[in-house]
């Protein structure tokens, strides 16, 4: 039988998972607003008619939509056919910076072992196969590295300009508030991964309009994301450090040249993560 409470309906990547755990603890929010998540970049064909029927539409009274640019994917067409009648639809924009990672790029290995260092860096994938001790292969990274790094003023502007173009599909505008607080704040682990700041900064604007949500509210539930995201380091559960001369050339304020970044269950500094993904050494052991 399906539920008769009130739901969100999350459909996006899983920066939008942050956004339903957070909402799910909001004491404000517990028994009135149910959140649920349609992960647009997991979601199958089969998952329309064995996990998003009738049932899980029933009670969804608001969508919390990602955008992307493009031509809509036959998933987005098939979720917007099935939404009730009268659901409000707000559309927000993802969040991403590939400024802060020049390097990025393709490394075979990923192609069998996906799933161990996810976000790749070219090259540190081309040093791999050389025999150096630890003290050479970082010296050799950073040599090449320094040698060609591109502009990046020029990078941070395209991630300006795609900020800008999934605002203008949005209801809600994050550029503004990214290019505000880019240098002085960190806010993202990976290109894709969030520190809790933008997190509780989308959550804030929504809420904000969203229509079952009492306006007299809205106080209450700002106070309450405060409190819950005030310690919480977002999706850190995997952070790709950031290049020094990245911090230098972008003036990276918040930046810290001898932090130390967690990949699962372990903290690394820079020269650790890179030696380890070089050599693509297992962490899990």
């Amino acid at each position: 039988m399906a539920s008769m409470s009130r739901s969100i309906l999350v459909y996006s990547n899983c920066q939008g998972e942050e956004l339903i755990k957070t909402g799910r603890f909001m004491p404000s929010l517990i028994g009135r607003v149910a959140f649920k998540w349609i992960p647009l970049h997991m979601v199958t064909p089969e998952d329309w008619a064995t996990r998003y029927g009738p049932d899980f539409m029933a009670d969804v009274e608001v969508l919390w939509e990602q955008v992307e640019t493009g031509v809509p994917s036959a998933h987005r067409q098939e979720l917007h056919r099935r939404l009730p009648p009268g659901c409000q639809v707000l559309r927000f924009p993802p969040y991403n910076a590939l400024s802060l990672w020049p390097f990025a790029g393709n490394d075979p290995r990923l192609a069998t072992d996906p799933a161990r260092y996810p976000w790749p860096d070219s090259i540190a994938a081309a040093l791999s196969t050389e025999t150096l001790s630890d003290d050479a292969l970082f010296e050799r990274y950073m040599e090449i590295t320094t040698q060609r790094m591109p502009d990046l003023e020029r990078r941070l502007r395209m991630d300006v300009t795609r900020w800008q173009a999934a605002d203008a599909l949005s209801d809600i505008q994050s550029a503004p508030w990214v290019e505000q607080h880019f240098r002085d704040m960190k806010l993202f682990h990976t290109a894709g991964h969030l520190t809790a700041a933008p997190i509780a900064f989308m959550l804030r604007q929504l809420l904000e309009r969203t229509e079952l949500v009492p306006r007299g509210d809205l106080t209450r539930l700002r106070g309450e994301i405060d409190t819950l995201l005030r310690l919480h380091d977002g999706q850190d559960f995997e952070c790709v450090p950031i290049h020094p001369l990245v911090a230098e050339r972008l003036r990276l304020r918040f930046y810290d040249p001898n932090a130390r970044y967690r990949w699962h269950a372990h903290e690394w500094t820079f020269r650790e993560y890179i030696l380890h993904y070089a050599r693509w050494a297992p962490y899990l052991d």
